[in-house]
Protein backbone atom coordinates (compact mmCIF):
# COMPACT_ATOMS: atom_id res chain seq x y z
CA UNK A 1 0.00 0.00 0.00
CA UNK A 2 1.66 3.17 -1.00
CA UNK A 3 1.31 6.45 0.87
CA UNK A 4 1.97 8.40 -1.71
CA UNK A 5 1.58 7.36 -5.59
CA UNK A 6 2.51 9.97 -8.49
CA UNK A 7 1.12 7.96 -10.98
CA UNK A 8 -3.07 8.67 -9.87
CA UNK A 9 -5.67 7.85 -12.57
CA UNK A 10 -7.15 11.03 -11.39
CA UNK A 11 -4.14 13.60 -11.39
CA UNK A 12 -4.57 17.30 -10.19
CA UNK A 13 -4.06 20.07 -12.82
CA UNK A 14 -3.39 23.34 -12.39
CA UNK A 15 -6.59 25.90 -13.67
CA UNK A 16 -3.97 27.05 -16.74
CA UNK A 17 -3.69 23.67 -18.88
CA UNK A 18 -7.61 23.50 -19.17
CA UNK A 19 -8.65 20.31 -17.05
CA UNK A 20 -10.06 19.85 -14.12
CA UNK A 21 -9.24 18.10 -10.90
CA UNK A 22 -10.84 14.67 -12.12
CA UNK A 23 -9.50 14.73 -15.41
CA UNK A 24 -7.43 11.48 -16.38
CA UNK A 25 -4.99 12.84 -19.08
CA UNK A 26 -2.31 10.41 -17.91
CA UNK A 27 0.44 12.70 -16.55
CA UNK A 28 0.56 14.40 -12.91
CA UNK A 29 3.51 16.61 -11.37
CA UNK A 30 1.24 16.28 -7.98
CA UNK A 31 1.16 13.94 -5.34
CA UNK A 32 -1.38 11.80 -4.20
CA UNK A 33 -2.73 10.15 -0.51
CA UNK A 34 -4.08 6.98 -1.94
CA UNK A 35 -7.66 5.68 -0.77
CA UNK A 36 -6.93 3.41 2.04
CA UNK A 37 -3.85 5.43 3.77
CA UNK A 38 -4.00 7.21 6.67
CA UNK A 39 -1.27 10.23 7.09
CA UNK A 40 -0.61 11.94 10.47
CA UNK A 41 1.73 15.44 10.57
CA UNK A 42 1.89 18.47 8.84
CA UNK A 43 2.09 18.44 5.53
CA UNK A 44 4.15 20.70 3.20
CA UNK A 45 5.58 21.10 0.05
CA UNK A 46 5.02 22.86 -3.49
CA UNK A 47 3.50 20.44 -5.86
CA UNK A 48 -0.35 20.12 -6.14
CA UNK A 49 -1.89 17.52 -3.70
CA UNK A 50 -5.15 15.16 -3.49
CA UNK A 51 -6.43 13.14 -0.95
CA UNK A 52 -8.47 10.52 -1.43
CA UNK A 53 -7.07 8.79 1.71
CA UNK A 54 -6.93 10.16 5.41
CA UNK A 55 -4.57 13.20 6.81
CA UNK A 56 -4.81 14.55 10.22
CA UNK A 57 -2.87 17.54 10.85
CA UNK A 58 -1.91 20.83 9.20
CA UNK A 59 -1.85 20.90 5.24
CA UNK A 60 0.23 23.93 3.89
CA UNK A 61 0.87 23.62 0.24
CA UNK A 62 1.43 27.19 -2.48
CA UNK A 63 -0.12 24.63 -5.07
CA UNK A 64 -3.87 23.42 -5.61
CA UNK A 65 -4.92 20.93 -2.58
CA UNK A 66 -8.06 18.55 -3.87
CA UNK A 67 -9.88 16.35 -1.27
CA UNK A 68 -11.35 13.38 -3.31
CA UNK A 69 -15.08 12.01 -2.79
CA UNK A 70 -13.70 9.86 -0.51
CA UNK A 71 -10.85 11.82 0.99
CA UNK A 72 -10.69 13.04 5.05
CA UNK A 73 -8.42 15.93 6.13
CA UNK A 74 -9.04 16.87 10.32
CA UNK A 75 -6.80 19.45 10.28
CA UNK A 76 -6.26 23.20 8.79
CA UNK A 77 -5.38 23.50 4.60
CA UNK A 78 -3.68 26.78 3.47
CA UNK A 79 -3.02 26.37 -0.63
CA UNK A 80 -3.50 28.74 -3.73
CA UNK A 81 -6.87 26.54 -4.78
CA UNK A 82 -8.53 24.49 -2.43
CA UNK A 83 -10.97 22.20 -3.74
CA UNK A 84 -13.24 19.96 -1.58
CA UNK A 85 -15.59 16.63 -2.74
CA UNK A 86 -14.74 15.00 0.90
CA UNK A 87 -14.72 15.16 3.90
CA UNK A 88 -13.01 18.25 5.74
CA UNK A 89 -12.79 19.44 9.53
CA UNK A 90 -10.67 22.32 9.89
CA UNK A 91 -10.24 26.12 8.42
CA UNK A 92 -9.57 26.51 4.55
CA UNK A 93 -7.45 29.28 3.61
CA UNK A 94 -7.09 29.46 -0.12
CA UNK A 95 -5.16 32.71 -1.97
CA UNK A 96 -6.80 32.26 -4.63
CA UNK A 97 -10.22 30.69 -4.34
CA UNK A 98 -11.68 27.81 -2.38
CA UNK A 99 -14.51 25.55 -4.11
CA UNK A 100 -16.79 23.41 -2.45
CA UNK A 101 -18.45 20.61 -4.55
CA UNK A 102 -22.03 19.17 -4.36
CA UNK A 103 -20.54 16.00 -2.10
CA UNK A 104 -18.63 17.95 0.22
CA UNK A 105 -18.92 17.73 4.21
CA UNK A 106 -17.21 21.14 5.61
CA UNK A 107 -16.82 22.08 9.08
CA UNK A 108 -14.21 25.10 9.52
CA UNK A 109 -14.41 28.79 8.03
CA UNK A 110 -13.30 29.49 4.82
CA UNK A 111 -11.06 32.34 3.57
CA UNK A 112 -10.23 33.29 0.12
CA UNK A 113 -10.97 35.55 -2.24
CA UNK A 114 -13.49 33.69 -4.34
CA UNK A 115 -15.54 30.88 -2.66
CA UNK A 116 -17.44 28.68 -4.68
CA UNK A 117 -20.01 26.59 -2.91
CA UNK A 118 -22.22 24.10 -4.63
CA UNK A 119 -25.80 23.28 -3.65
CA UNK A 120 -26.04 20.42 -1.67
CA UNK A 121 -22.71 20.54 0.01
CA UNK A 122 -23.24 20.70 3.99
CA UNK A 123 -21.19 23.57 5.19
CA UNK A 124 -20.47 24.52 9.20
CA UNK A 125 -18.58 27.94 9.60
CA UNK A 126 -18.26 31.12 8.36
CA UNK A 127 -16.91 32.67 4.66
CA UNK A 128 -14.37 35.38 4.82
CA UNK A 129 -13.87 36.74 1.49
CA UNK A 130 -10.95 39.63 0.97
CA UNK A 131 -9.40 40.63 -1.81
CA UNK A 132 -5.72 38.84 -2.98
CA UNK A 133 -3.16 40.79 -1.57
CA UNK A 134 -1.97 42.72 -4.29
CA UNK A 135 -5.01 42.94 -5.41
CA UNK A 136 -6.53 45.16 -2.77
CA UNK A 137 -5.59 48.33 -3.97
CA UNK A 138 -6.69 47.74 -7.30
CA UNK A 139 -9.91 46.91 -6.52
CA UNK A 140 -10.41 49.55 -4.14
CA UNK A 141 -9.39 52.18 -7.32
CA UNK A 142 -11.68 50.51 -9.58
CA UNK A 143 -15.46 50.36 -7.63
CA UNK A 144 -16.01 53.85 -8.52
CA UNK A 145 -14.20 55.57 -11.14
CA UNK A 146 -15.79 59.21 -10.92
CA UNK A 147 -15.41 59.70 -7.55
CA UNK A 148 -11.67 58.92 -7.04
CA UNK A 149 -10.76 60.89 -10.76
CA UNK A 150 -12.81 63.96 -8.49
CA UNK A 151 -10.72 63.63 -5.12
CA UNK A 152 -7.33 63.34 -7.24
CA UNK A 153 -8.99 66.61 -9.24
CA UNK A 154 -9.58 68.89 -6.39
CA UNK A 155 -8.84 66.60 -3.21
CA UNK A 156 -12.53 66.88 -2.15
CA UNK A 157 -15.05 63.96 -1.80
CA UNK A 158 -17.96 64.94 -4.02
CA UNK A 159 -21.52 65.70 -2.63
CA UNK A 160 -24.49 63.49 -3.34
CA UNK A 161 -26.74 65.09 -6.04
CA UNK A 162 -29.11 67.04 -4.81
CA UNK A 163 -32.87 66.05 -5.60
CA UNK A 164 -36.56 67.00 -4.33
CA UNK A 165 -35.63 64.88 -1.39
CA UNK A 166 -32.35 66.60 -0.49
CA UNK A 167 -33.75 70.01 -0.97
Amino acid sequence: MALFRRDSPTPVHSPASGHSAGSSSGDSDGTRVAAGARFEGKVLGSVDLRIDGEVIGEIAVPAIVVVGPEGRVTGPISARVIRVAGRVAGDLRGSERVEIAATANLEGDIAAPRVTIAEGAFFKGRVEMKPASGAQAAAGAGENPQSSTTRARDGRTPEPPKGPRNG
